[in-house]
């Protein structure tokens, strides 16, 4: 076990060090100094793992019904439901969800673009050099991680032709 893990373990039970060392049988130095080593007894393993576990139950009971009620409350909005139905759906047909963004910076590397979108979420896309100003409003589709692919027809000046703007 980590030592960060075993940290989180006991700042959210609540147990302190000299405590827990006590529970171990160990002087609290001794516990303090194997856990900053990362060298946890198998015995001290075990019983972290079993706090960590009724960690985990008083929490399931607690927030069972906090977490529904929110589940509620955004299906009765229905607005992320029908945004992860269309997302399937287009998934299922191999039609990516086509976004439309807006330009706002010219990093470094003269071939990429990063482009925000309406929702404030950030992405980035390839285009020659010189083409794609900032503000200029493109229509892009998500390839992998933050990166899009840009479609639809532009004219000269870098505008959308046949599209929807901003």
């Amino acid at each position: 076990m980590d030592t960060e893990r075993a940290k989180k373990i006991l700042s959210d039970s609540g147990i302190t060090h000299p405590a827990f060392a006590q529970k171990l049988g160990i002087k609290a130095n001794s516990f303090r100094m194997n856990l900053s080593m990362g060298r946890l007894s198998k015995k001290a393993v075990a019983m972290l793992l079993e706090v960590e576990a009724d960690l985990k139950e008083d929490l399931s009971e607690e927030d069972t019904d906090f977490i529904i009620s929110e589940a509620k409350k955004k299906q009765s909005l229905g607005i992320e439901a029908a945004m992860v139905k269309e997302g399937m759906i287009r998934q299922s047909l191999e039609k990516p969800l086509e976004r439309m963004g807006k330009v706002y910076l010219l990093p470094r590397n003269p071939y990429l673009r990063n482009v925000e979108f309406p929702d404030g979420s950030h992405g980035r896309f390839k285009a020659q050099p010189g083409k794609f100003g900032l503000g200029a409003v493109v229509k892009l589709v998500k390839e992998d991680g933050d990166m899009y692919r840009l479609v639809g027809n532009y004219d000269r000046k870098d505008r959308l032709v046949g599209g929807n703007g901003v």
